[in-house]
């Protein structure tokens, strides 16, 4: 008898607990909404909502730059006409300087096929790295606060069988950790 009691007391303890993670996640969910509202807001202020998508988790806000822009196929030198974008995104991402910012590379599945870098992997960290080193060379935001990676070809997020596809999955992701994020 008493065994079935603590049962049902275990049980309604889990719910509670349920219930009390799901309170938190939705907190966090709404923390996220309304930090992509202000940067899509920002980003229409700047005139580049159209060159930068915006999405949110409930730890963070994604800003995701399609490689093209930014990048000569095969290489990992910012281009020239990608600078007044990346200084826009730099006058933004100081905004929220106090948040943790993480910067990701990702390539398609395309081997590469150059003596600069071995494979997918080194292109997409040091992509990566360049933009880093643009926010910290550029914006006032303490570089201990930004980190960066390569994630090569690993986290596609189109058909890498299409050129569209492809494109798509070139690209480079900025997120921005919000102040209720358990990063």
């Amino acid at each position: 008898d008493q065994y079935f009691t603590s049962m049902g007391k275990s049980e309604e303890g889990e719910k509670e607990m349920q219930g009390a993670m799901e309170e938190v996640q939705a907190e966090k969910l709404k923390e996220s909404e309304q930090l992509a509202e202000k940067i899509a807001e920002a980003l229409g202020e700047q005139d580049i909502g159209a060159e930068v998508d915006i999405d949110f988790t409930s730890e963070y806000v994604q800003l995701t730059l399609n490689g093209a822009l930014l990048f000569d196929s095969g290489k990992a030198q910012l281009k020239e006409a990608s600078l007044p974008l990346m200084g826009k995104i730099g006058i933004i991402l100081e905004r929220y300087s106090e948040s943790i910012i993480e910067v990701e590379g990702h390539t398609d599945n395309v081997p590469i096929n150059n003596s600069q870098f071995a494979n997918n992997d080194e292109l997409s960290s040091f992509r990566a790295l360049s933009v880093f080193n643009y926010i910290i060379q550029n914006t006032n935001i303490d570089p201990s606060m930004i980190k960066h990676s390569g994630r090569g070809e690993y986290v596609p997020i189109a058909d890498n069988a299409t050129p569209e596809g492809r494109a798509k999955n070139r690209r480079v992701e900025i997120k921005v950790y919000h102040t209720l994020s358990t990063y």
